[in-house]
C-alpha cells in the first residue's frame, strides 16, 4: 500500500485556492506566479488521486475530496502558523521580516514619508506595507500588525488603542471661489459632496454623520481611495471629509464650516498574542505609535 504524503507548499497553495475561488486570486494572495499555482494544484490532484476543484460561472468550485482535505489543510496551517509565531517571539533584537497592513492613505501620509527614519534606526528589519481596504487576517498570517480605524472585534487578537483620528470639512479656495464657502450646515444641500463608497455610509461615522447633514446634496460623486479623495478635493471636485493630521500647512485646501466637527474614529494597532513580545513586532508597534502621536491624534 502506497503513503500518501502531502507537502506544506501544497496544501497552503490549495488553501489559498479554496478562499479565493480561482488561481489568479490565490497567486496575488500567496505573491507567485499563476502557474506556480496551477502546477502545485495539479500535484497535489494527483498525490490525492482525486480532483479538488471544478469550474462554475462564480469561479472554482471545491468538490467532496477537496471538502474532505479542507478541515485537516487548516489543522495543518494552525500548527505552522503556531509554530512560526513562537519562533518569531524569541526574537531579541528587531531582525527579521515585519508586515504591517493600515489603510491607504494612512500608508500614504504617515507611514511612507517615516519609513526612511524607520530603517535606518533598525537596519536588520525588512518592512512590508499592506495599503489595504480589507481587515487582513492576522491569525492565518496574512500581516503580523494591523492598524485599524475601528475598536477589534477578534478575541484571538491583542489590540492597542493609540489614538482617535479626527476630520473636518475641506474645499479648494478654487471651489469655495465658484460655489461660494456655505455658512451654515443647512446650506451644505447647496454643494458637491465628494465621499467614499456606499459600504462606508455606515462604516465610517463622519460619512453617516455629513450624508444626514447634507440630504439630499446637490451633487454626490463617490470615491474609493484616501488618496483620490484627497486629489480631487484640491483640484475642486467638491467638499470632502479629511482627517486633520494628513494635511500639511501649505495643503490647496481650506476648511469650511470649522465649528462643526465630525464624529472621531478611534485607532487601534492588533496583533497575534504570541507575536506581541517578537522584537520586531514590538519595534513596528512602537513606531506607529509615534506617527499617531506626532500626527496629533488625540489619545
Amino acid at each position: 500500500m502506497l503513503r500518501l504524503v502531502l507537502a506544506w507548499d501544497d496544501l497552503r497553495v490549495f488553501l489559498a485556492v479554496n478562499r479565493t475561488r480561482s488561481h489568479a486570486a490565490a497567486a496575488r494572495s500567496l505573491r507567485v506566479a499563476a502557474t506556480t499555482i496551477g502546477r502545485r494544484m495539479l500535484a497535489l490532484e494527483q498525490a490525492v488521486g482525486a480532483r479538488l476543484f471544478t469550474r462554475s460561472p462564480e469561479g472554482l468550485v471545491a468538490t467532496a475530496a477537496a471538502r474532505a482535505l479542507l478541515a485537516r489543510a487548516e489543522r495543518v496551517e494552525a500548527e505552522v502558523l503556531e509554530a512560526e509565531r513562537e519562533l518569531s517571539g524569541a526574537d531579541a533584537r528587531p531582525t527579521g521580516t515585519v508586515r504591517i497592513t493600515c489603510g491607504e492613505g494612512f500608508a500614504m501620509f504617515a507611514l511612507a514619508p517615516a519609513l526612511p527614519r524607520f530603517l535606518a534606526a533598525h537596519p536588520g528589519l525588512l518592512v512590508e506595507v499592506r495599503a489595504d481596504a480589507r481587515a487582513l487576517d492576522l491569525a492565518r498570517g496574512e500581516a503580523d500588525v494591523a492598524l485599524r480605524s475601528f475598536r477589534p472585534r477578534e478575541r484571538s487578537l491583542v489590540g492597542r488603542r493609540l489614538g482617535v483620528e479626527r476630520y473636518g470639512l475641506y474645499a479648494s479656495e478654487g471651489y469655495l471661489r465658484e460655489r461660494g464657502a456655505p455658512r451654515k450646515a443647512s446650506e451644505l444641500t447647496n454643494h458637491d459632496l465628494l465621499i467614499y463608497d456606499a459600504p462606508m455610509d455606515k462604516a465610517f461615522s463622519a460619512q453617516a454623520w455629513l450624508l444626514r447633514l447634507a440630504a439630499p446634496p446637490r451633487r454626490m460623486t463617490r470615491i474609493n481611495t484616501t488618496t483620490a479623495m484627497h486629489a480631487a478635493c484640491a483640484a475642486g471636485a467638491g467638499i470632502a471629509i479629511l482627517n486633520h493630521s494628513y494635511l500639511r500647512p501649505d495643503a490647496p485646501v481650506k476648511r469650511v464650516l470649522p465649528d462643526l466637527d465630525p464624529p472621531t474614529s478611534e485607532m487601534w494597532a492588533l496583533t497575534h498574542p504570541d507575536l506581541r513580545s517578537a522584537a520586531r513586532v514590538a519595534a513596528a508597534l512602537k513606531w506607529l505609535e509615534e506617527l499617531v502621536r506626532e500626527g496629533g491624534h488625540d489619545r
